[in-house]
């Protein structure tokens, strides 16, 4: 999958629609994923931002609009 994620980003400049992941441990009781490094590079997103996780039924990962980014 990474691969067709990598040149479908790069020659239609969209994202797949659909990603798989698996969850891994870390810590004592925490789980996590990965996000693909193409919605991270098509989003220009880099360590630190912030990212919001909706939960209502589905969950749904947006990126947070920076302050500066916003339109006024």
């Amino acid at each position: 999958m990474a691969a067709l994620e990598r040149s479908y980003v790069r020659e239609v400049g969209l994202m797949p629609i659909l990603v798989e992941r698996k969850l891994f441990r870390i810590g004592e009781g925490g789980v996590a994923i990965t996000l693909p490094k193409a919605w991270i590079n098509y989003n220009r997103l880099k360590p630190g931002d912030t990212v919001e996780v909706v939960v209502n039924g589905d969950l749904t990962v947006k990126v947070k609009v920076k302050p500066e980014e916003k339109l006024i």
